[in-house]
């Protein structure tokens, strides 16, 4: 988890220009493609910089443990490992006099054997703390890119990366129904004790199918429910995989509404993990 209280300064070291994005279409290496969970002894690190509306001129400059990393352009990537524990992170655009690297930079406890998503947040500030993002919205917007090959690092705390290939795990897909799951009581829309059953039967399987979990969203169709239902669906959905130690940073919510086609009753709630 990323923490704004956690502060630590650093060295100066040079970086790229930004005359660099006049190089874009020779700054690039191959397209994304997901990339393996890594072995527990080591954690991942994938941050990039999508190509949105708000773009702002100049390469975005990433370090890692108060030295420079590379310089992200937009629809640019890059992945590493590192060692679990603390390290220090940050990515800012136009930061001619590398303030980034000197101050606030902000401190991380990253786990083993897991891959962070960090997206370049346009208008972040350098007292903002890195934007972590889930992995599927991370890879969403990461399709387009390209790894980032133009700049040397000089970060030394990275180290070569050893991918866990028996753990990578193909989604799985749990249906569930609302008419099961969830009760009414005082004008609220609870998880029922059937439904409690169901969601702790769901994780059990989970767990058996993913010994590694990477994501878990939860999927809730609608036939012109209102929000507010939905919404209580969601959070007393999100609680139980909480209580039932899924971690609250994996589980993601998707909300939609049909009306044609539509999923039958017994199918209106979609778990999906990998």
């Amino acid at each position: 988890m990323f923490n704004k209280s956690w502060i630590v300064a650093a060295g100066l070291l040079m970086v790229l220009p930004a005359s660099a994005m006049l190089q874009a279409p020779k700054a690039f290496g191959e397209k994304y493609k997901p990339v393996p969970p890594v072995v527990k002894e080591l954690t991942q690190v994938v941050y990039y910089r999508a190509n949105s509306d708000v773009l702002t001129e100049g390469p975005a400059n990433v370090y890692v443990d108060a030295r420079y990393h590379t310089s992200l352009l937009p629809g640019g990537f890059t992945s590493f490992c590192l060692k679990p524990g603390n390290h220090t992170l940050g990515a800012f655009v136009n930061d001619p006099l590398y303030r980034g690297k000197t101050e606030h930079l902000y401190q991380a406890e990253l786990r083993g054997g897991r891959t962070y998503y960090l997206r370049v947040d346009e208008q972040q500030h350098l007292t903002d703390a890195p934007r972590a993002v889930h992995r599927q919205h991370g890879e969403k917007e990461l399709k387009p890119n390209r790894r980032q090959v133009h700049a040397h690092s000089r970060a030394v705390t990275i180290v070569p990366c050893v991918f866990d290939r028996a753990s990578a795990q193909s989604e799985s897909q749990y249906l569930l129904s609302s008419q099961v799951l969830f009760k009414k009581d005082a004008g609220m829309t609870l998880l029922s004790d059937e439904g409690q059953n169901s969601i702790n039967e769901v994780v059990v399987t989970l767990r058996q199918q993913h010994p590694i979990i990477h994501s878990v969203v939860i999927r809730l169709i609608s036939r012109g429910e209102a929000q507010s239902i939905q919404q209580e669906k969601a959070k007393a959905l999100r609680t139980a995989l909480t209580l039932a130690a899924v971690p609250s940073e994996l589980i993601s919510i998707q909300f939609s509404s049909c009306v044609e086609s539509c999923p039958t009753a017994e199918q209106d709630v979609q778990i999906l993990a990998m």
